[in-house]
């Protein structure tokens, strides 16, 4: 859990509490404005106490503690997953899941590394990032496009059956 600071579109994170122990972020990449929505800023700004201590925690305890992750997991996320009918998911999933939709939207992986609060765009493409099936049809479409200009052009790629008994050359 991270103390963080709302502000112009972005949460600054600052701290970190990992096992109730608070700390500086792991890296200087750690130590970062994430950018949010507005819709997000605004859920923020409603649970916000009118004069907000700058040292609260966003989300915290009945006491104003950190929140601890294994508790809030399996009393709020966990209970939620089953709601849905989905499998259980843990907190990096969340992260993961942000990387992935957010990879083919045509912006820089610096920014995204620069979000995930990653040090290396190394990481962040191969650990977090996953092919979207559409992006990759998107893709094909595009190289399609430029390689074959006499082809008869379509706005999508229609899955064909392939004959593997055919060696593909």
């Amino acid at each position: 859990m991270e103390k963080r600071g709302l502000g112009g579109g972005s949460i600054l994170v600052c701290e970190s509490n990992y096992q109730g122990q608070q700390s500086q972020p792991k890296t200087r990449a750690s130590r970062r404005k994430v950018f949010v929505d507005s819709v997000v800023l605004d859920a923020l700004r409603k649970i916000q106490p009118e004069m907000p201590d700058p040292n609260a925690y966003v989300f915290s305890s009945g006491r104003g503690t950190a929140l601890n992750p294994e508790n809030v997991r399996n009393r709020v996320l966990y209970p939620a997953c089953g709601r849905a009918g989905i499998p259980r998911v843990g907190w990096h999933s969340f992260r993961y899941t942000y990387a992935t939709w957010a990879n083919p939207t045509g912006e820089s992986i610096k920014a995204l590394q620069a979000q995930l609060g990653h040090t290396d765009a190394r990481l962040t493409l191969s650990v977090y990032t996953q092919p979207m099936p559409e992006a990759q049809r998107q893709l094909a479409s595009k190289i399609a496009r430029v390689l074959l200009p006499l082809a008869p052009q379509s706005e999508s790629i229609e899955e064909v059956a392939v004959d593997e008994t055919l060696p593909i050359q």
